[in-house]
């Protein structure tokens, strides 16, 4: 059975470009097996009903984010903490129902839980291969139904709202998962009463990651211990996270994420290296670039040569501002990760993209290319 895409196709498994969905499973994958899974279930209409954002700054910002040196970053983003304090719903969640995982399916095991306030993370490891009949979306529908149980039971204490300020640090620890059973009194009641007159919890299906190595997991835990912080950043920055806002650029009418105040900056350049350039050329338009970075300018590329990717990086390893002209465009719900999540929260990122999304597997062509480059020249030069 191939463990991904790319083997899937060299196996001659054909995979259909279908509407994007944070719902599909992997059709090369089998979910029988053992393995290592992240877990993704959303709250039916992102209601906020496990819990709320608490977040703490350590000061204002007292510059403008386009107006800042690049090399010092937005206070009011880094110096935010952030953690969620659970409604009853959420801890029941936490206490009661995660736990019954591995009490009723013995071969998972939780290794990692992070509820926000209209979402859970899970990962999960299953040690051995499940029983005939058996398979990870019976392990997600079980737990699904516990909680909306919880939710049938708990529903007049689940009103909660956004992320409220705090004046003193809070903690980012997470709590390790209790693998006890929970106490007689904390069974769920009855389905039977309630099938069919209650709404279910989650929306249906759930989005998984499948982690196949050990730098995977390690990476999902600190997204996952991180991720508070980045919805308080999100809300009290949303000019930096505002997913297909729309820019007209000329001809292009461009999708947007990040830093919109980039394009205001007048010291820009266009970083696009021609095949023509000698090695000595190069070198000089590389000085060039990185100098005008250094005084505080953008360097505005689509980065799709080597050498122009070799540009970007140091920029964005030396904390350049950055507008980064991007071939596909951005999926629902998108939002920045990594670097790029630490760039926009300093003011020092802003995505493009001239073309909507696209799942298609393709090699971007020539004419691309130069509409791209030319987009490049025109946000450089106006």
């Amino acid at each position: 059975m191939p463990r991904n895409k790319k083997e899937a196709i060299a196996a001659g498994i054909q995979i259909a470009e279908t509407k994007h969905n944070m719902h599909r499973r992997k059709p090369w994958h089998d979910y029988h097996r053992k393995g290592t899974y992240m877990l993704t279930m959303v709250v039916e209409g992102r209601q906020p009903l496990l819990g709320r954002v608490l977040s703490s700054a350590s000061s204002p910002a007292t510059t403008s984010p386009a107006l800042a040196p690049a090399t010092t970053p937005c206070a009011s983003a880094q110096g935010i903490q952030a953690h969620v304090e659970l409604t009853a719903l959420g801890r029941a969640i936490r206490d009661e129902e995660t736990p019954k995982i591995s009490i009723i399916f013995p071969m998972v095991e939780v290794w990692k839980l992070c509820i926000m306030p209209d979402h859970i993370h899970i990962i999960v490891r299953v040690k051995e291969d499940m029983p005939e009949g058996k398979h990870l979306g019976q392990v997600v529908a079980g737990f699904k139904g516990g909680c909306s149980r919880a939710w049938w039971r708990l529903m007049p204490c689940t009103n909660v709202q956004g992320v409220v300020a705090t004046t003193s640090p809070v903690s980012t620890t997470t709590s390790p998962v209790s693998t006890t059973p929970p106490p007689a009194s904390a069974a769920t009641t009855p389905a039977a009463s309630a099938a069919g007159k209650n709404p279910p919890l989650f929306e249906p299906g759930y989005n998984d990651q499948i982690l196949l190595d050990n730098g995977q997991l390690e990476n999902w835990k600190h997204y996952l211990d991180d991720n508070p912080r980045r919805l308080a950043i999100k809300r009290l920055h949303p000019d930096y996270f505002i997913t297909t806002h729309y820019v007209d650029i000329a001809e292009w009418h461009c999708q947007t994420v990040g830093n919109r105040f980039l394009l205001d900056l007048p010291q820009k350049v266009s970083v696009i290296v021609h095949s023509a350039y000698t090695d000595k050329d190069y070198a000089e338009y590389k000085q060039r670039w990185l100098a005008c970075g250094e005084a505080g300018g953008v360097l505005v590329s689509a980065a799709i040569a080597p050498r122009e990717k070799e540009v970007m990086r140091e920029a964005m390893d030396r904390g350049y501002r950055i507008i980064w002209v991007r071939e596909n465009g951005f999926p629902p719900l998108y939002k920045p990760s990594g670097e790029s999540f630490d760039a926009c929260s300093r003011g020092q990122l802003l995505q493009v993209s001239p073309w909507e999304y696209h799942m298609q597997r393709r090699i971007i062509s020539r004419e691309q290319c130069l509409k791209l480059n030319r987009l490049v020249e025109y946000i450089a030069n106006h």
